[in-house]
C-alpha cells in the first residue's frame, strides 16, 4: 500500500513537471503582466560571453519564472493561502481593511524628511522667491486605516508639524480632515478625483479661488480599474470604476510639455496603459503646462507635485489662466528654468504625498 502511494505521488509530481514544461513550450510568451504593471522578461540572447559565465543560466532562470504557465493564478493561490488561511497580517507588505488595500509604511525617515524640506527651500530660493507659496501634504491611506485595524504607522503628527514649521515661506493647508479612507481607490494608493470636493474647498479657501463644486461637473466612468496594490497583494480584489470630471473649462484646456503629452486634460485611451491612472494628464510627466482659454483672470499657478496632482490640477483650472505642473522626480531641479518661466508666476503649490516625503531622495 505504501509503495503504491509513493508511486502515485511520484507519478503526479512527474505529470505536473512534464505538463508545466509542455505548456511552457507550447504557449506563447507574454509581453506584460498587467497585475504587476511591468514588462515580462523574454528569452535572453545567447552569446559566447554568457555561455562561458553564469550569466546565461541566471537570465534563463529569471525568464522561466516570468513566463511560467498560470503564473498569476498561482500567485493568487499562494496569497490567499498565506493571508486568509494562515492568517498572515499582510501579503507582500499589503493589507486589506474596510475593503481597501494599503501598503504598510511604519517608519518615518527623518533624514528623508529633511531632504524634502531642503529641496523645497532650494526651489523657493532659486526660482520663486517672490511668489505666494502654499504647502499641502496628502496623507496616505494608512493614516486613516492603520490605527483602527492594529497596523503600525509612521509618526504623522511629527511629519506634518515638521513640514509646516520647516517651510516658513509658505502657508500650510491641512488636508487631513478633508479626506477619509473611502476617498482613495480600493486597489490603489491614489485618491479618487470625484471624492475631492472637500480637498478642493480647503485649497480654494486658503488660496482665494472661486471654483465650481464637483457636483457641477460631468462624471465620466471607465470600468475595470486595477490599481498598484492589486498586483502587489496578488489577492482576488475586485476591479473598480475610475471616474474623471469634466466641464467646459477642462474640455477647452490646452495641455503641452516637452514629453509630448496628450493635448487634452483627460485621455481615456490611456486607461489601457499598465497604469490606468494615466488617464489624468498623461500620467508621469516631468513638466506640463495647462492653459485655460476661458479664464476670467490672468493668475498663474505652478504645482510642484507627485502623481496625485494629475487628478487635482483639473479641478483648480477655473481659478487660473495657466497651471504648470512640475515633477522633480523626473527632471533635475537645476534645469527647471529651461522648461518653466517663473517670471510671471503668481502662486506656487507644494503638493506631496506622505509617501514621497518619506522617500524624498527620489526628488532630483
Amino acid at each position: 500500500m505504501e509503495k503504491t502511494k509513493s508511486r502515485l505521488t511520484i507519478a503526479i509530481f512527474s505529470l505536473i513537471l512534464v505538463g508545466g514544461m509542455v505548456a511552457h513550450l507550447l504557449l506563447p510568451d507574454g509581453d506584460i503582466s498587467r497585475a504587476e504593471r511591468r514588462k515580462l522578461l523574454q528569452f535572453p540572447e545567447i552569446t559566447a560571453q554568457s555561455l562561458l559565465s553564469a550569466e546565461l543560466s541566471e537570465e534563463v532562470e529569471e525568464y522561466l519564472l516570468d513566463q511560467f504557465p498560470l503564473r498569476d493564478p498561482l500567485r493568487t493561490l499562494k496569497a490567499v493561502w498565506t493571508y486568509y488561511i494562515l492568517g498572515q497580517k499582510d501579503n507582500n507588505g499589503v493589507y486589506i481593511a474596510e475593503g481597501s488595500a494599503s501598503k504598510l509604511d511604519d517608519t518615518l525617515d527623518e533624514k528623508q524628511l529633511q531632504l524634502f524640506l531642503d529641496k523645497m527651500t532650494y526651489l523657493h530660493e532659486t526660482y520663486f522667491p517672490d511668489a505666494t507659496v502654499y504647502t499641502a501634504v496628502i496623507p496616505d491611506k494608512n493614516f486613516y486605516l492603520a490605527p483602527g485595524h492594529g497596523y503600525p504607522t509612521l509618526d504623522y503628527d511629527l511629519l506634518f508639524s515638521r513640514v509646516e514649521s520647516g517651510l516658513p515661506f509658505s502657508e500650510y493647508i491641512d488636508l487631513t480632515a478633508s479626506l477619509t479612507a473611502q476617498d482613495y481607490y480600493a486597489t490603489d494608493s491614489h485618491w479618487r478625483q470625484e471624492k475631492l470636493d472637500r480637498v478642493v474647498a480647503a485649497l480654494a479657501e486658503a488660496m482665494g479661488l472661486s471654483l465650481s463644486p464637483l457636483s457641477a461637473y460631468e462624471a465620466v466612468t471607465l470600468v475595470g480599474f486595477q490599481g498598484v496594490y492589486y498586483g502587489q497583494a496578488a489577492l482576488p480584489l475586485p476591479a473598480e470604476p475610475l471616474v474623471y470630471l469634466q466641464n467646459a473649462v477642462t474640455q477647452a484646456a490646452l495641455v503641452s510639455g516637452p514629453e509630448n503629452p496628450s493635448p487634452t486634460v483627460y485621455d481615456p485611451a490611456k486607461f489601457e496603459n499598465l497604469d490606468g491612472y494615466d488617464v489624468f494628464l498623461s500620467g508621469a510627466q516631468a513638466v506640463l503646462t495647462v492653459e485655460n482659454p476661458h479664464a476670467a483672470t490672468d493668475r498663474t499657478l505652478v504645482i510642484f507635485r507627485d502623481s496625485y496632482g494629475s487628478s487635482l490640477a483639473p479641478l483648480l483650472l477655473e481659478g487660473y489662466a495657466k497651471i504648470t505642473l512640475v515633477d522633480v522626480r523626473y527632471v533635475n531641479s537645476i534645469y527647471l528654468d529651461q522648461f518653466v518661466d517663473f517670471s510671471d508666476v503668481d502662486d506656487v503649490l507644494l503638493l506631496y504625498s506622505t509617501t514621497v516625503i518619506n522617500s524624498a531622495g527620489i526628488l532630483r
